[in-house]
């Protein structure tokens, strides 16, 4: 399947069945939406959905609450948001159109910032564009398959923010385990290093973290790889961690087997 992005939205939530694949070609540009916004503060953006197959493809627009899990893959909550959430607050324009053979349709997403009576932090909502069912098997059956794109639209009510990050490093394997837990209301997107040391308190190592999301509430349970395997032994890591919101640091023991 074919991703374009900009290079400020660089997300694409994919919900298809792996067998349904082949069967679609669905670009959405933007993919993902940060908006940090005053309580009550109207906004609109347009979203493009290319289709890159030579046959038109019929789509329906959905709303969905969502969080990202400990592993980074998302969970769709059909049940609403505590207090309401975004997507009561979101209007698409329009929620069933056909794409064209190797063509383009621009959709609006418009709606408002919830008031802080309907929550605080960072709220989120997953735009899911929906394709036709086609054939499939899952495990020798057949099935229908419905293969899904959706747009992460996250807003943060200016104001309302409680930011809070708790790291914790270390563990035994030839990875080292990192757990990423948010305590607060606000998304964080987290990256960093480790710096391991050696009984002598000499460097052997620093491990790259990438960006990774930890939901509100949530945590992310990670694996560092180093370049090439340390010796066994056992290893005294320091985390060092950066988010929009601030600094964090966290010490451990890395028990290599």
């Amino acid at each position: 399947m074919s991703i374009a992005m900009r290079k400020a939205l660089a997300l694409l939530s994919l919900l298809v069945y792996p067998a349904a694949l082949a069967q679609v070609n669905l670009t959405i540009s933007p993919a993902r939406v940060e908006l940090f916004l005053a309580p009550g503060e109207p906004f609109a953006f347009p979203v493009v959905v290319q289709n890159g197959l030579p046959r038109e493809e019929p789509l329906t627009v959905r709303l969905a609450p969502f969080r990202v899990r400990e592993d980074g893959s998302v969970e769709i909550r059909e049940e609403p948001s505590p207090g309401g959430g975004l997507c009561p607050a979101l209007q698409i324009r329009p929620t069933a159109f056909t794409v064209p053979p190797s063509g383009k349709v621009e959709v609006r997403v418009e709606g408002w910032a919830p008031g802080a009576n309907e929550g605080q932090g960072t709220l989120a909502c997953l735009v899911v564009f929906t394709a036709q069912p086609r054939p499939g098997r899952q495990g020798g059956i057949q099935v229908s398959l419905r293969p899904e794109v959706g747009l992460a639209l996250y807003v943060t009510l200016r104001g309302t923010e409680k930011a809070s990050l708790r790291a914790g490093v270390g563990g035994e394997g030839e990875a080292l385990p990192v757990v990423l837990e948010n305590p607060g209301n606000v998304l964080q997107r987290v990256n960093g290093e480790a710096l391991v040391l050696n009984g002598e308190g000499k460097e052997v190592a620093r491990l790259r973290l990438e960006e990774v999301p930890v939901w509100p509430g949530g945590r992310r349970k990670l694996l560092l790889e180093p370049k090439s395997p340390l010796p066994p032994g056992r290893y005294r890591v320091v985390l060092v961690l950066e988010s929009a919101y601030g600094r964090y640091a966290a010490e451990g023991v890395w028990a290599v087997p």
